[in-house]
């Protein structure tokens, strides 16, 4: 195994990945059951305390029967506040685990609604940038063609100017040939004497000779 050295300037340090934490959203769940067991837990013992009072009120019936319905009356008055308290603390516990569903529900439906917006506009940008890609490459593809064909016209222009070019020089040759042949034909002369028969003013005959022209 190799030594590690922490002053080693050539050692190479682990890139660390930092993950950010995602929010967990509690349950009201844990809630409910906690006032559930808080209002059982009273419940119980308000029912332990009054059961204790019925004993005490069945012992000393005998000795004081006035001051035992006194007792009742006050431990029915209690168990009754008691069995009200309770039933107003469970109403709220019940409406407090309603307003905390209806939060999460709430909840739960916004960030539904906002992953489908930003679903929806990455579609969208998406498909912007395809039809604008789409254009791009339609343009200069047209473009493209159009040079093309522009480039074939001057071409084909080109070509017919310098057929038309030879055709003309060549003409101007065959002219100039005919010309200079025309011109060789006239300087050249045939070598031939011309011989003229006459009669002169006193009757005789007579014959010229006219020689060639130099």
């Amino acid at each position: 195994m190799a030594n590690y050295d922490p002053n080693d300037p050539n050692k190479t340090t682990p890139r660390e990945t930092y993950v950010e934490p995602v929010e967990k959203r509690s349950s009201p769940l844990p809630l409910i059951i906690g006032i559930l067991l808080a209002l059982a837990l009273a419940y119980f013992v308000l029912t332990r305390f009054m059961g204790s009072d019925e004993a005490v009120v069945e012992e000393t019936v005998v000795e004081q029967p006035a001051a035992d319905a006194t007792a009742d009356t006050s431990a029915d008055t209690s168990a009754d506040a008691a069995a009200d308290a309770a039933a107003d603390s469970a109403d709220a516990a019940g409406e407090a685990a309603d307003d905390a569903a209806a939060a999460a529900s709430d909840a739960t439906d916004a960030a539904a609604d906002a992953a489908s917006d930003a679903g929806t506009a990455v579609e969208n940008a998406t498909e912007n940038a395809a039809d604008a890609a789409a254009d791009t490459a339609s343009d200069a593809a047209t473009a493209a063609e159009n040079a093309a064909d522009n480039a074939a016209d001057a071409a084909s222009d080109a070509a017919d100017a310098a057929t038309d070019a030879a055709n003309s020089a060549a003409d101007a040759v065959g002219d100039a040939a005919s010309d200079a042949a025309t011109a060789v034909d006239n300087a050249v002369t045939t070598d031939t004497t011309t011989t003229t028969t006459g009669t002169d003013a006193t009757g005789t005959d007579t014959t010229t000779t006219v020689p060639p022209a130099n």
